[in-house]
C-alpha cells in the first residue's frame, strides 16, 4: 500500500472518531488516538476499516481491540467489503 492510501485510511478511521485536530495522520499517531479516545462517550467504539487497508493499519487496529477490551471505550472492528469489480 502506498503512503497515500495509508494516509487515506486513517483519515477515513479518523473521520469516525471525529479525532482531535492535534492527532498526526501516520501509524504512531493512529495507536496514540486508538489508546485515548478520551473525548469520546463511554461505550463501544465501533470502526469500519475501509477496503484493501494494509496490514500495518489492520496491526494498529488489532493491537487496540485487544488493548482496549476491558476499558470504557472498548474498540470494535469491521471491515469494509472490498469493492466489486466486472
Amino acid at each position: 500500500m502506498s503512503a497515500h492510501a495509508r494516509d487515506e485510511a486513517i483519515a477515513a478511521l479518523y473521520a469516525q472518531l471525529d479525532v482531535p485536530t492535534w492527532a498526526a495522520r501516520n501509524l504512531d499517531a493512529l495507536a496514540d488516538v486508538l489508546r485515548d479516545l478520551s473525548w469520546l462517550p463511554e461505550g463501544p467504539v465501533e470502526l469500519r476499516v475501509p477496503a484493501g487497508a494494509d496490514a500495518r493499519v489492520l496491526a494498529v487496529l488489532s493491537r487496540a481491540v485487544r488493548e482496549t477490551a476491558d476499558g470504557p471505550r472498548a474498540v470494535h472492528v469491521r471491515m469494509d467489503a472490498a469493492p466489486h469489480t466486472g
